[in-house]
């Protein structure tokens, strides 16, 4: 009795970890498949494939994330899909994507301190990752913190080997400048940026002290740029 007992086991456990291994199989066949519908820009279809799946793997975090991510190109309700990242980041606390993105929908919201709490967090198991610091700088601007994002930025801009990190840093320094009142610094900022060919025409509105700080920090400045899919894998791989 117990040898058979010991064989239903054993016939069990085998069975169950091929069933395991055939599940996630057809997940990762089903993900290429939808990763082929957003190439041809066709989200509608991605989508509903997303939703089938979650509603057979309901505690996958990675597929909230992948609808949320999703969304943001094809459906960019921005209540919406902070409402998958947390359903993402309730499953997996750790989900660095997700954090990213929503740190960036924070952004978009005008919660920046809520955004500048997760860029921290992201830094803190990604510290070699530059983009991050440039996104926290940029932050420290919204924030209203602008000795240290005019510090920040003048550290950085040395390192920058891309003209528009560099212009994004010198942006920095100069709101910062200007509303700091550093009027000189502001308009040695201007000079800098002009000699390298960037773009200052906004610059007169500064001059004129036509910005105020209020009218500024809003969402709808920020202006970060949505990453792809592969963007965001590359810039953070899954740790072992």
């Amino acid at each position: 009795m117990r040898t058979i007992l010991k064989t239903l086991l054993v016939c069990i456990i085998i069975t169950s970890c091929n069933l395991g291994k055939a599940q996630i199989k057809d997940l990762n066949s089903s993900l290429k498949e939808i990763e082929s519908f957003q190439s041809e820009n066709n989200y509608e279809k991605a989508n509903e494939m997303l939703d089938s799946l979650i509603t057979v793997y309901p505690n996958n975090a990675e597929l909230y994330f992948r609808l949320a991510h999703s969304k943001t190109i094809s459906k960019p309700n921005l209540f919406e899909i902070m409402n998958l990242l947390d359903k993402c980041l309730s499953k997996d606390s750790l989900h660095f994507k997700a954090l990213y993105l929503k740190s960036q929908g924070l952004m978009f919201m005008g919660d920046f301190r809520g955004a500048l709490n997760i860029q921290n967090k992201l830094i803190e198991n990604y510290p070699n990752l530059f983009l991050l610091k440039l996104d926290r700088i940029s932050t420290y601007l919204f924030c209203g913190d602008f000795k240290l994002a005019k510090s920040e930025a003048f550290k950085y801009i040395p390192l920058c080997e891309d003209l528009n990190e560099k212009e994004r840093l010198y942006r920095v320094s100069m709101y910062s400048n200007y509303f700091l009142g550093n009027k000189e610094a502001m308009l040695e900022n201007i000079n800098e940026m002009n000699s390298l060919g960037l773009n200052t025409d906004y610059s007169a509105k500064l001059i004129n002290k036509e910005l105020i700080f209020e009218e500024f920090a809003k969402g709808k400045n920020v202006g970060n740029i949505p990453c792809s899919l592969s963007q965001l894998e590359y810039m953070f791989p899954i740790k072992k």
